[in-house]
């Protein structure tokens, strides 16, 4: 590894240790009971396709029974406490210690047990074949290396074992309307920035962002460049999630304009999420 990718996960790791994804989705106290309520009905409310939730729908939680789970990027536990409410053994991972703790407490709260580590994506601290699933929702795009996390979790992965990984997709209505035009063009921002790939890592993870804070890395990727990842892999399928008005930027007014058939299918091509479901 380089001193600059050194470097650059050391402020990877500071931006999410500092706000967590998700914390700011409640003003109870963290690690509350009241907070945790708050911030599971947020997450699942606030991923939708225009106007309809589709998480819980596209990762299929109840589907997954008996299996050995592990999770990475656990955050503040939300998705992991489904995994282990449907009946599964839980393994949650996070490079942020602060993330693990927050796991830990919402697990007990819900008296449920899990197990929880400290480690890298690129780098994962488990032997070949310990896992029957391994999950990441939004989380392997902030790696620098995200070509290495997915060779990590094949891996990791029993033979027959499912990977299901969610990474950010360049050809997104939310990368070509509101980070280009909107914030790029409009606003300017891109001829202050180093790099297009700067400009959407500025511009993405509002809610962990403060003045002195800033998302070190954002990074997205073509069905193409997935495949190319995942081609260890069989079985491998994709599918497009998550869109609505503001992806649009400065045409959000003329988006709204669209047939109501259209705005909720429209997801299938620009949506900002890439679910990706692929067997060893």
């Amino acid at each position: 590894m380089t001193q600059t990718q050194d470097q650059l996960k050391q402020e990877i790791r500071k931006f999410w240790g500092t706000r967590p994804c998700g914390i700011v989705s409640s003003k109870q106290p963290v690690s509350s009971h009241a907070f945790f309520t708050e911030t599971a009905r947020h997450r699942f409310q606030i991923h939708t396709d225009w106007d309809r939730a589709f998480l819980k729908d596209a990762v299929r939680f109840q589907e997954h029974k008996n299996k050995r789970v592990l999770e990475i990027g656990c955050g503040i536990g939300v998705d992991g406490l489904e995994w282990a409410r449907a009946g599964n053994r839980y393994v949650g991972l996070d490079y942020n210690f602060p993330s693990c703790q927050i796991t830990r407490s919402r697990f007990e709260d819900d008296r449920r047990s899990g197990a929880f580590s400290n480690g890298d994506a690129e780098n994962l601290p488990f032997s070949d074949n310990s896992f029957d699933l391994v999950y990441s929702f939004g989380v392997l795009h902030h790696t620098p290396a995200t070509e290495k996390a997915i060779d990590e979790v094949y891996r990791c992965l029993r033979p027959g074992g499912e990977a299901i990984i969610m990474l950010y997709y360049k050809w997104s209505a939310l990368v070509f309307g509101d980070v280009l035009l909107g914030r790029g063009l409009w606003q300017g921002a891109l001829w202050k920035a180093r790099s297009i790939g700067q400009l959407i890592s500025n511009y993405t993870e509002w809610d962990s962002q403060t003045e002195s804070n800033i998302n070190p890395l954002t990074r997205v990727f073509s069905k193409r460049q997935a495949h190319k990842m995942f081609r260890r892999f069989r079985n491998v399928e994709m599918e497009l999630h998550y869109l609505w008005p503001g992806h649009f930027g400065p045409l959000r007014r003329l988006a709204l304009l669209l047939p109501d058939s259209l705005k909720h299918s429209l997801h299938r091509w620009v949506g900002w999420n890439l679910m990706i479901r692929a067997v060893k």
